[in-house]
C-alpha cells in the first residue's frame, strides 16, 4: 500500500468516527443546554434511539481502533504470540477519544440514574 493511500484510509476512518459520534454529541449538548443550563426551550432532540446514539459511538471506537492498532498473531508449536503495535495518528486518536469520552459519560449517567431510582432517591 502506498503512503498516500495509507494516509487517506486513516483520514477516512477519522471522519467516519467523528460523523458516527455526532448524534450522541448533539444529544448530550442539547440536553445540557435545555435541562441543566436552561438556555434553550424544552424540545425533543431527534435521533434519540439508543441504537443510533450508543451504536454510533461503538462503531467510531471500532473503526478508529482499526486504524490505531496493528495486531499480529502467530503460533509456533505450543507458543502463541500476540504482537500489538500502536500508531498514533492524531485525528484517529482524537476521534477515538471523543467517542470513548461520550460513550463512557453516557453509560455512567445511565448507571447512576438507574441506581438512584432503584434506591428510591
Amino acid at each position: 500500500m502506498s503512503g498516500s493511500t495509507f494516509t487517506n484510509v486513516h483520514k477516512i476512518t477519522a471522519i467516519v468516527g467523528f460523523v458516527a459520534t455526532l448524534p450522541l454529541v448533539f444529544f448530550v449538548a442539547t440536553n445540557v443546554l435545555v435541562y441543566e443550563l436552561e438556555i434553550l426551550p424544552a424540545w425533543e432532540a431527534p435521533l434519540t434511539h439508543p441504537a443510533i446514539l450508543l451504536g454510533g459511538c461503538l462503531f467510531a471506537l471500532i473503526v478508529n481502533a482499526w486504524s490505531l492498532f496493528d495486531i499480529a498473531v502467530s503460533t509456533t508449536g505450543r507458543r502463541f504470540r500476540v504482537i500489538v503495535e500502536f500508531t498514533a495518528h492524531k485525528w484517529n486518536l482524537m476521534a477515538f477519544a471523543v467517542a470513548a469520552i461520550f460513550l463512557s459519560a453516557t453509560i455512567l449517567y445511565l448507571f447512576v440514574e438507574n441506581m438512584s431510582h432503584a434506591a428510591g432517591a
